[in-house]
């Protein structure tokens, strides 16, 4: 008996359209005797192993070792991917799946088992076109990949007879890394060369599932590659393929994360070439800064030494006493009562200085200008640095006093201990260099080092 056409439903879940024949893949169409014969292997095959018929499919004995050769040979024979070398008689297919346990089920009229051997038009069936890997191959899984049966098979006992339990749920691993190498065993266990992959409008292959699974971990092929399966006809893209879809997708994941190395490893040059340029561009700006600052500082001590050449010349002319002309007597090179060790290069002793400073107070009149403070008067003086440059040991004690007016150094007086007169006069030499705030009056600092 047929089904009648309208009331044939297309299948939803993958594992029911997984028992369709190959040729009825694409139409979803009602198939005929052949068709049904396919079907019926499908669901057989997926009752005594846990899994739906396509690519990785495992060899029932494979499976359980104890199941009889009789009923791979019987899968084999009804899973023929070719409609033309697939047995078309529904009779004789139950008359055999009845023997495998005569015991376990009702017996159905007798057929000719012969019919499974070959069709109606008299050509053999080829088992060799048949969706179960070749008998020959070896299949194993690997240890960390092994799990055990769904609780759809049941695993009959030593000696028993084999028992065909309807599929409760699959057998399919939770864990992700265990399921890919359950997976990629059994993709391996097919050898034949039954995949072309068509890439960029070009076919390439025919590959076993091993070289396939080889292209997309080195990244020949993509998700969105084209994959036909020679053996059924079936052709979609390798993100649809139940099969298939994982390992593209784990390949996808690792091109991602190369991908993103690249980008940070692309945003750490820029940052370190930016850091270089931005430690380039100080250091110009700082040596301009330097060499600015420089040229100031020269520039104004230039002044400086222009503007007091009148002050320390020891034979310059006093007006300090009421508009007459006197000249002023040059200060002794023993540098007055410095006891030898006060020696200076030019101009009038700290003593001298003091002695000429004859300034008038009035009661009640304008002073003048207010004296320096402490603090003016020793700022230039803080920088000890000018004594070790002169050679002075750090075991000597140097006492250094200034008279200072009009910002300039106009008596200076150094008192090395022990004495030494080289010493005294190259600081003396500094001293008289040094500037202090512009003043008209006469102000005195002592400092000691």
């Amino acid at each position: 008996m047929r089904l009648h056409p309208s009331l044939a439903v297309a299948p939803q879940a993958a594992r029911d359209r997984a028992a369709l024949a190959p040729e009825l893949v694409k139409t979803n169409a009602p198939g005929d005797a052949r068709a049904s014969v396919f079907a019926v292997g499908a669901m057989l095959y997926e009752a005594v192993t846990g899994t739906p018929v396509g690519p990785g499919m495992r060899r029932p004995r494979d499976v359980d070792p104890n199941l009889p050769e009789a009923l791979e040979l019987l899968l084999g024979k009804a899973l023929v991917a070719d409609p033309a070398g697939r047995p078309d008689d529904l009779g004789a297919l139950a008359s055999a799946m009845h023997h495998l346990a005569p015991m376990k089920s009702i017996p159905p009229p007798d057929a000719d088992l012969s019919h499974l051997d070959q069709t109606n038009e008299g050509q053999p069936v080829d088992v060799r076109m048949s969706l179960l890997p070749p008998v020959d191959v070896q299949f194993s899984i690997p240890p960390s990949a092994a799990s055990a049966p769904g609780p759809g098979v049941q695993i009959p006992k030593q000696g028993a007879a084999p028992v065909i339990a309807p599929v409760i749920a699959s057998g399919v691993t939770r864990d992700p890394t265990r399921h890919l190498a359950n997976l990629k065993a059994r993709l391996e266990a097919d050898t034949r060369p039954r995949y072309v992959v068509n890439k960029d409008r070009m076919d390439h292959g025919p590959f076993n599932a091993v070289e396939v699974l080889q292209q997309i971990a080195s990244h020949a092929f993509a998700g969105g590659d084209t994959l036909r399966d020679e053996l059924t006809g079936v052709s979609q893209k390798l993100d649809e393929w139940e099969e298939f879809a994982p390992f593209a997708e784990h390949a996808r994941m690792h091109r991602q994360i190369a991908q993103e190395k690249k980008e940070v490893a692309k945003v750490e040059s820029a940052e370190k070439k930016a850091g270089v340029a931005k430690f380039v561009v100080g250091g110009i700006l700082a040596f301009a800064i330097l060499a600015g600052g420089g040229m100031y500082v020269l520039k104004k001590v230039g002044e400086r030494k222009d503007g007091g050449d009148l002050t320390d010349d020891p034979s310059a002319i006093d007006l300090s006493n009421g508009g007459s002309l006197k000249g002023t007597k040059k200060a002794t090179a023993a540098g007055g009562k410095g006891g030898g060790g006060a020696g200076y290069v030019g101009g009038m002793s700290f003593e001298a200085a003091l002695a000429s400073n004859n300034q008038e107070i009035a009661i009640g009149g304008k002073n003048g200008a207010p004296d320096l403070t402490d603090a003016q008067l020793g700022a230039p003086m803080k920088s000890a640095s000018f004594i070790s440059g002169c050679g002075a040991p750090d075991s000597m004690k140097v006492t250094v006093k200034v008279a200072v007016k009009n910002g300039r150094a106009v008596g200076v007086s150094v008192y090395p201990n022990p004495p030494n007169p080289g010493v005294a006069a190259c600081i003396d030499k500094h001293v008289r260099g040094l500037g202090w705030p512009s003043n008209s009056k006469m102000d005195f600092v002592t400092t000691n080092y």
